[in-house]
């Protein structure tokens, strides 16, 4: 019966319903829900077919429902077929095939078309738990693939299960081979148009209430291990995106001129300085993040002159930058440029902000005095929240005089207004404020919820100043990081302020365990871009593409070689240890005789054997009956192979 005609067990139907269904799990929360539908309905039907057979559709239906299915991919994505589009009709595709399998042949068909799917998980998501998951479902598959071939009537086969973990055990090597030495490209299939992803974290725009909106979420922004100690809770400012350009709404980030990068000055090195290495999260934008305030610009990161770090394109994978920040060190420097910058207010501004401002002026001239009125109104008046009222056309006056509830983003907003107002440069800072320490991995998570705005002002004396109003209203948030695991919408801000007993101190510590794990297979895993397999091979003395080609040969050949020799090594037949003796007996009786003929039985051949060795008689009977003995029954193994090794001649 050839490939064609050959029916298919309902077994193996089950297996691959199974492993279609686990396929698609992973696209839920990824894809349109009708596309998850469809494909799960599709699958059902072919699961239905098993139990009643004239459910299957003929090429007369299935056409058509190719057609309308592939049209429906079509009404929703159009022509551009990027990632959620492509994906979609890949599942689809996949319930289709399902549907039309009558032969050996079919299955393979969607067997093959299985693998295909398992990596389009990987485009929306990389996590070490999805890997693990497509690893199981990769084994399925296999396993299936051996199935089908084989022709097994039933799953519950031992050997193959051998045969497929054996498979698997020798590919592991090879693949690692390719993930170090196969050189590394950011290329069309992991830069595919992606309709649906969200920019996680900070925008190029601050209003009011911006921030507020991430105070919700756990979502990791950057990771960060420090070489040796770490600075102190309230320490850790994590500069990002500069911001000067107000329209009294909203702050505007404006992309540093080329004269900026020029200004920028490398800070020498302090034995006080911080060297740690950040780990960001693709966050689809052009700045990074570091400790207040870096002292000079990794590779390919360039640094303006009010100390941002910006990338040469945006973000879009997990990359790795090694930094050194210097908490001691300020800009000095202030162009005429830049002062006009800092100073300039919107026209509109509400005349009231103008008169509190002038207000505390009258009182002391001094820059710093009039910073000190400014906190000490904020610490009196005003009430921190993550659920502030909504603000009109005119937040600034409406959040100072009316509703003064407010979180990080409504403090530094009008906090920069208020000392522009009276004649004191300031700008904004976006970036996040803490972080999360894992003691067992030794490395901090800065989450979204841990987003914030604060200001720098310039002080002739000392030069830019970080000032955080914030922590004149709350200092428990620059104390200590919100709890996003305790934090509810419209309810009370929940801090970090003690370490959790009971269960939560498990809880706490099996989070540990698996941020650990995911922070190195972040790192050595998905970090592993064309900078760091650079950095690693070099220290192999591999420094370039045609090296790696070289050596992925190599490599790759005697990998194959050794498990081609291990595979025919485990398929020679191994003769039993009474067998072997019996042969090496034999051997020697040959001596004074022809060899042994391979039709002889052994009792033919000792009795042909005897007249060469007429003394040795009464021996060569007893082998005869003990090999006899211990090949057809039970017992005597050990004792011809014993009379054996005496047997002299």
């Amino acid at each position: 019966m050839n490939a064609n005609s050959a029916n298919i067990q309902p077994s193996l139907i089950k297996l691959l319903l199974a492993i279609a269904g686990l396929l698609v799990i992973p696209h839920i929360g990824q894809l349109k829900p009708l596309f998850i539908g469809l494909a799960f309905a599709l699958i059902g039907w072919r699961g239905l077919s098993i139990y009643r057979p004239k459910l299957l559709p003929n090429k007369w239906i299935l056409l058509p429902l190719a057609l309308l299915l592939g049209f429906i991919v079509m009404k929703n994505f159009g022509m551009a077929f990027g990632r959620d589009a492509s994906s979609s009709l890949l599942i689809i595709l996949m319930g289709l095939k399902l549907l039309e399998s009558r032969n050996q042949r079919d299955v393979q068909a969607v067997i093959y078309m299985c693998f295909f799917v398992l990596i389009t998980p990987f485009l929306f998501d990389q996590r070490i738990e999805l890997a693990l998951y497509g690893l199981l479902v990769f084994f399925a598959l296999l396993f299936a693939l051996i199935i089908n071939n084989s022709q097994s009537d039933s799953l519950k086969n031992i050997a193959l299960l051998r045969i497929c973990g054996s498979v698997l055990l020798q590919a592991i090597p090879l693949m690692l081979v390719f993930f170090l030495l196969f050189p590394r490209m950011i290329g069309p299939l992991w830069s595919m148009p992606d309709e649906q992803s969200a920019v996680s974290g900070l925008s190029d725009q601050i209003n009011p209430g911006s921030v507020s909106n991430l105070a919700l979420s756990a979502e990791t922004a950057f990771r960060v291990r420090f070489r040796s100690s770490a600075p102190t809770q309230k320490e850790l400012y994590w500069r990002g995106p500069v911001f000067w350009e107000t329209d009294g709404q909203r702050w505007v980030l404006r992309p540093p001129r080329k004269a900026s990068f020029q200004r920028a000055i490398n800070w020498p090195k302090k034995t006080s300085d911080y060297q740690y290495t950040l780990m960001m999260e693709p966050h689809k934008q052009f700045w990074l993040y570091a400790l207040d305030s870096p002292s000079s610009a990794p590779d390919k990161v360039r640094l303006s002159a009010d100390r941002q770090l910006l990338l040469t394109a945006k973000l879009s994978r997990n990359l790795s930058f090694e930094l050194r920040s210097s908490l001691s060190n300020h800009l000095t420097q202030l162009n005429e440029e830049d002062r006009q910058r800092g100073l300039k207010i919107p026209q509109n501004t509400n005349p009231k902000v103008l008169v509190l401002a002038e207000k505390w002026r009258s009182i002391s001239a001094k820059p710093r005095h009039i910073v000190r009125q400014a906190l000490q109104y904020y610490n009196r008046e005003f009430y921190y929240t993550l659920t502030p009222p909504s603000l009109g056309s005119d937040p600034i006056a409406e959040f100072l005089f009316e509703t003064k509830r407010g979180f990080c983003g409504h403090f530094a907003t009008s906090f920069a207004t208020l000392m522009r107002a009276a004649g004191i440069p300031a700008r904004l800072i976006g970036g996040y404020q803490g972080g999360v320490y894992n003691q067992l991995g030794d490395f901090y998570t800065i989450r979204q919820a841990d987003a914030h705005v604060w200001v720098e002002v310039w002080l002739d004396e000392e030069g830019w100043v970080r000032v955080d109003p914030t922590a004149a209203i709350a200092p428990n948030r620059i104390e200590h990081s919100i709890d996003a695991s305790l934090q509810r919408l419209n309810g009370e801000i929940n801090f970090i302020l003690n370490p959790p007993d009971g269960i939560r101190r498990w809880a706490q510590q099996l989070n540990w365990v698996l941020h650990s794990v995911d922070y190195y297979w972040q790192n050595a895993v998905l970090a592993y871009g064309p900078e760091k397999q650079h950095e690693f091979l070099a220290g192999f003395g591999i420094i370039d593409w045609r090296d790696m080609i070289t050596w992925l040969s190599i490599l790759s050949a005697t990998l194959i070689g050794l498990s081609m020799a291990v595979f025919f090594i485990l398929q020679r037949p191994s003769i039993d240890p009474v067998q072997q003796s019996y042969l090496k007996l034999c051997k020697k009786l040959a001596k004074k005789s022809s060899r042994r003929f391979s039709y002889e039985t052994s009792s033919d051949y000792f009795s042909r054997i005897q007249p060469y060795y007429p003394e040795k008689e009464p021996q060569l009977t007893t082998l005869n009956r003990l090999y006899l003995a211990s090949r057809y029954g039970t017992t005597a193994a050990a004792e011809f192979i014993e009379a054996v090794a005496k047997l002299k001649l």
